[in-house]
């Protein structure tokens, strides 16, 4: 496209000599690159056109001519990319761009390279505009429509690549709300309608309550759907039926289903769904299909605008241990986090019953108050701890008995007794209670990575997170000398963090999630870190931080973020391959 683009401008476009004129079709290929490629290419294809296009015809490229030629390209796949190429379009793109780049912008910068009137010049560019612009937008307007069957052949399975692309990638603004996922599921014939959910709100525990209570339905004999986030390796692990992630056939055929029913929201609302709200569309659609006995629905953030909070009915509700985190979202006091998580309790609850740990007293006070105001019972068991089991915990709830967590860490006796008092509402018996919890998991929460030295990785990203951290630390590692591997996202507050994870001995070592757009850089955590008083050294790759820690031949801790143990598992598992082809 670049060298139609140079070819078409050179030996098809002219410029009578001493005058601001010309007549060229130069931009017809990079309007197309727009339209099917988006700005950042149309913008860089016109870019390179234009300074190879100076270099051909013998003369200097000059800098401010190339920016407009920049700027045109980005406004090309703004305004094309993805839409429909419409007479109405294409005459208000070209118009805009005559308007404000062809003389607005050029006229000045034409007046300072040739010493000519301003006032002329501007006249002169207007003239320009008035015989390019009905030509512009009659050629683009008829290549499009003759280009339209063709560029669906080469293009209609990129284009639904792109799509699946878009609803796999990180959400890197939250857009909260319930119109667009609303719109969405009726779309799709209300999938949520009939399944019964165990719906699980919070802070912090929420993957691993949502682990327990699984398992326990797992153990009765129940088919289970469970919907979590993030995932941790791949992204069917979100979606799960009965232990199972979702096939990739599968979930290839709802997100296909999904698209154009995605395209017709965003055409009615403005918006497009939210990459969080096509999976809470998909998971509904594959757990309908499955006839699943019970949803295990995990919030993703918030609770009363979260998409997953569409259901209008559910079994029971669990509220996990809440603290201040998104401030952004759910405000900075614990009463408004408190507020939004309980916006999931229900009229409509076939248990009557809500579920919560021992909350601060005035997130206590919010989630009693909505359970009073709807008639529903507000139950907070009261697990007490026996002994560790290794990095596990035994411990003792009335109406159950003995428990011994599968999920290691001290912290865990809290999520199991919540799904433990759920089940037991639910007339779970205790035996199956028992039997789930101990064999539930939830991968990346004090997890031993390895051993000599030890390395654990826990998913811990916040205070309330850290706190639980530190204490199954001085539980299982009391007194021990520790290396803090860090990284978090860029929007994450860190001192508070880091002055619990630097109690004792602690050396820190800071790193980056890969491939993410919101991942703070390694240098830019460090940096944070020192304004703080706590000094590291830092790598970017997890490897090399992972290797150094390593080195130092000590406990090594790595936490700050669950988006980490994707980056972590990928060096290991290829260090672990190029070690077998050495033997």
């Amino acid at each position: 496209m670049v060298a139609l683009s140079v070819v078409l401008t050179r030996y098809v476009g002219f410029a009578p000599e001493g005058t601001p004129f010309r007549f060229e079709i130069g931009f017809l290929p990079i309007a197309f690159v727009g339209y099917l490629f988006g700005p950042f290419y149309s913008a860089v294809s016109y870019t390179v056109a234009d300074l190879i296009g100076s270099l051909l015809s013998g003369y200097a490229p000059y800098l401010p001519i190339t920016l407009m030629q920049t700027l045109t390209g980005a406004v090309f796949g703004f305004c094309f990319y993805r839409r429909k190429p419409t007479l109405l379009r294409i005459s208000l793109t070209f118009t805009a761009i005559a308007a404000v780049i062809d003389i607005l912008a050029k006229a000045p910068i034409l007046s300072t390279l040739y010493g000519w009137e301003i006032g002329s010049t501007l006249l002169l560019r207007l003239y320009n505009a008035l015989v390019n612009l009905p030509i512009r937008i009659v050629l683009f307007y008829f290549s499009a429509r003759a280009m339209k069957e063709p560029l669906k052949k080469i293009f209609g399975k990129e284009k639904m690549k792109d799509f699946k692309d878009y609803a796999n990638s990180f959400q890197a603004v939250t857009v909260p709300g319930l119109e667009r996922i609303s719109a969405l599921t009726r779309k799709l014939g209300s999938p949520e309608e009939g399944l019964r959910f165990i719906h699980i709100a919070g802070t912090n525990g929420k993957g691993s309550t949502s682990a327990c209570m699984a398992a326990i339905l797992e153990d009765a004999g129940y088919t289970v759907g469970k919907y979590i986030s993030p995932n941790l390796i791949k992204v069917n692990e979100r979606i799960s039926v009965s232990g199972e992630d979702i096939p990739d056939s599968d979930l290839e055929r709802i997100l296909s289903m999904i698209e154009p029913l995605s395209k017709e929201v965003q055409g009615e609302l403005g918006i497009a769904p939210t990459q969080f709200e096509i999976w809470t569309a998909a998971a509904f659609v594959y757990f309908k299909e499955r006839k699943c006995d019970f949803v295990v629905l995990e919030v993703g953030l918030g609770g009363e605008l979260d998409a997953t909070n569409v259901i209008k009915t559910n079994v029971i509700e669990i509220i996990t241990r809440l603290g201040i985190d998104h401030k952004q979202y759910l405000g900075d006091t614990i009463e408004s986090v408190a507020s939004a998580k309980a916006g999931i309790i229900k009229e409509r609850n076939e248990t009557s019953a809500t579920v919560t740990c021992s909350q601060d007293p005035s997130a206590m006070k919010v989630i009693l108050d909505k359970c009073e105001s709807l008639g529903k019972e507000c139950i907070v068991p009261e697990p007490k701890p026996i002994a560790s089991e290794g990095v596990c915990e035994r411990f003792y709830l009335e109406g159950v008995g003995e428990i011994l967590c599968g999920i290691p860490g001290y912290h865990q006796i809290e999520n199991a007794s919540l799904a433990a008092a759920a089940a037991l509402r639910m007339s779970i018996s205790p035996e199956h209670i028992k039997s789930g919890i101990a064999r539930a998991q939830n991968p990346a929460r004090f997890e031993l990575i390895r051993k000599d030295p030890d390395v654990i990785y826990d998913g811990g990203h916040n205070e309330n997170g850290i706190t639980a951290l530190n204490k199954s630390l001085e539980r299982y590692y009391h007194g021990c000398p520790k290396t803090v591997v860090f990284a978090c996202m860029a929007d994450k507050e860190i001192k508070e963090s880091l002055s619990l994870l630097s109690q004792g001995v602690t050396e820190f070592i800071f790193t980056t999630v890969k491939d993410n757009p919101r991942a703070e850089s390694a240098k830019g955590l460090q940096k944070k870190a020192e304004g703080f008083g706590f000094f590291g050294e830092a790598y970017e790759d997890i490897g090399e931080a992972y290797e150094a820690a390593i080195k130092k031949n000590r406990l090594t801790v790595i936490c700050g973020s669950l988006y980490l143990y994707k980056d972590l598992r990928e060096f290991l598992d290829n260090n672990k391959t190029r070690k077998e082809m050495r033997k």
